[in-house]
C-alpha cells in the first residue's frame, strides 16, 4: 500500500517535470508509530525497504515521513541518517542515549537530562537551528525549510478546482433550485456529475466567497 501511493506521488511529478498533463496525485505524510518494528536495524521487513527509499528520496517529491519509538537503537541506521529533524523526548536507557549522542550534537551534560526530563521537554536537532536545542512544547507550529512548500500546491490545486466549477456556472447566476436539472443539462458533466454535486458546489462555493446565498420570502 504504501509502496503504491508513494510511487504513483512519484510518477505524477515525474510526469509534470517532463511537461506531460496527468491526473493530481496530492503531496503527502506518513506517520509510524513505534517505527522500529516497521524499519528495524539489522533485519527485513515488508515495510523496510520503502521507508528507506523514502527517506531517502521523498523530499524532492513531497513525500514526508514522520517516525517515532521509543529505542532509536533499534531503527535502522540508513533511516535515522536521513531524518532532517529529531525531536528528543525522555529517554531512560543508556545505549538509547547512546544512538542520540551519535545522531545528534548533543552534549554529555545534556544528555545527562534526558531521563528526566519533563511531559512537553524536548530538544531538537535540525539544521534550521544549526545545533541541538532545548524547546518546551506548548503549541503545534510546523515551518518547512524547502523554497516550496508541497503542501501549498495542495491547497492551490483544491482552490483551482472550485475556481473552474464557477466559472463553469457563472453564466447561468442567480441560480434557483428549479433551476438544478436545466443547469446540469448545459454545465461540463466531468466537473459536476449530478445534483448532489451541483448542491455540494454551491454551498462550497458560498462559503469561499465566490458566490452569494440570498433567501427569498
Amino acid at each position: 500500500m504504501i509502496s503504491n501511493i508513494y510511487h504513483k506521488r512519484r510518477e505524477y511529478r515525474d510526469w509534470v517535470q517532463r511537461g506531460e498533463q496527468k491526473d493530481f496525485f496530492p503531496p503527502f505524510i506518513i506517520a509510524f508509530d513505534e517505527s522500529h518494528n516497521f524499519a528495524p536495524k539489522g533485519y527485513d521487513t515488508p515495510s523496510k525497504s520503502i521507508i528507506k527509499e523514502i527517506a531517502q528520496e521523498g523530499r524532492k517529491y513531497g513525500v514526508f515521513l514522520i517516525l517515532a519509538t521509543q529505542r532509536p537503537t533499534l531503527l535502522d541506521e540508513t533511516v535515522t541518517a536521513q531524518l532532517n529533524t529529531k525531536l528528543v523526548f525522555r529517554t531512560v536507557r543508556a545505549s538509547d542515549i547512546a544512538t542520540i549522542k551519535e545522531e545528534t550534537d548533543i552534549t554529555n551534560e545534556e544528555a545527562k537530562r534526558l531521563p528526566y526530563l519533563r511531559s512537553g521537554d524536548v530538544f531538537i536537532s535540525s539544521a534550521l537551528f544549526g545545533r541541538t536545542v532545548p524547546v518546551r512544547i506548548r503549541l503545534s507550529h510546523t515551518t518547512t525549510s524547502h523554497t516550496q512548500n508541497p503542501f501549498d500546491e495542495l491547497l492551490s490545486f483544491r482552490d483551482k478546482k472550485y475556481e473552474e466549477v464557477y466559472q463553469e456556472i457563472e453564466k447561468y447566476l442567480p441560480i434557483y433550485s428549479t433551476d438544478y436539472l436545466n443547469i446540469l443539462s448545459k454545465v461540463n458533466r466531468e466537473k459536476i456529475k449530478d445534483i448532489e454535486d451541483l448542491k455540494f458546489y454551491l454551498d462550497e462555493l458560498t462559503k469561499r466567497g465566490f458566490i452569494t446565498k440570498t433567501v427569498h420570502f
